[in-house]
């Protein structure tokens, strides 16, 4: 009979009869996810990029971007494999699966599905009260950071440049702009990761735009589009990568930047 029983980001429900002891994590999100509620210690394997925190670097690889070695994953006796379920391979799950291997999918798509990951991995990891005040505290800075603005700023999301893309409505990071007062543009795209022509851009007209980047260069290449409003203003801001792509407890860091961008290219009423 199952002792611990949660329901995953993919509906289903994941049943161990004891806390998981050995974990393997196949997203850097999940490994963050698993050292803020305290089992950090028991990730025996990741994928590579699970780079934070520092001792995430140390945990045996089982795979990457590229491709997730099944071997190396069962080397790892794990009797809990975390997935990423929009990028893990359905394959791998599906071995995992028959293999007889719990699995859990990840896929927050709402800013509070970090709360709820939080929570039931501190449960399936034996550390429901360690999960319980990560949750709440991320619940805490997220109610602290929604904003209400005096005007609505139009705001563009630059995932990529050649060719410009943007991200849908069905992403956390649309969701983190509408948080913060903003509207993203584009979000009425049927599809995730929408491309966006020159001219549809100039009709948008953005009061902002936003872009994950270790540093401003991209901000130059925008130089030049002075037909939008927040080039002419100066309303371009660079976001932490890892804080706002990756959904995990850092994506509270980036929502509080998103807010603050936001607020700052907005006039006081």
């Amino acid at each position: 009979m199952a002792a611990l029983e949660v329901d995953d980001d993919a509906g289903r429900t994941v049943a161990l009869t004891a806390p998981a002891e050995r974990v393997v994590a196949l997203a850097p999100h999940i490994v963050e996810l698993l050292y803020a509620v305290g089992a950090g210690e028991r990730v025996v394997g990741a994928l590579e990029g699970s780079d934070f925190p520092r001792a995430a670097r140390d945990i045996p690889r089982v795979g990457s971007y590229r491709g997730i070695a099944l071997e190396a994953i069962m080397a790892r006796e794990p009797d809990l494999v975390v997935t990423w379920r929009s990028g893990t391979p359905r394959s791998v799950v599906t071995r995992l699966e028959a293999l007889g291997v719990p699995v859990y999918a990840s896929e927050p798509r709402r800013l509070t599905d970090v709360a709820g990951d939080l929570r039931d991995l501190g449960r399936l990891t034996g550390h429901a009260e360690a999960g319980a005040r990560a949750a709440e505290a991320f619940e805490a800075r997220l109610a602290a950071a929604r904003q209400r603005l005096p005007e609505t700023p139009r705001v563009f999301y630059q995932l990529g440049r050649h060719p410009l893309t943007t991200l849908g409505d069905d992403h956390i990071v649309t969701r983190a702009i509408r948080h913060c007062g903003g509207e993203p543009l584009f979000a009425d795209r049927r599809v995730l990761v929408p491309e966006i022509g020159r001219e549809a851009l100039i009709e948008a007209r953005p009061d902002v735009i936003l872009a994950a980047a270790p540093d401003d260069d991209w901000q130059q290449a925008w130089q030049d589009d002075t037909l939008l409003p927040a080039v002419r203003e100066g309303h371009l801001y660079t976001l932490d990568p890892d804080a706002i792509s990756r959904p995990g407890p850092r994506l509270i860091q980036g929502v509080e930047q998103v807010c603050r961008a936001l607020k700052r290219a907005t006039p006081p009423s």
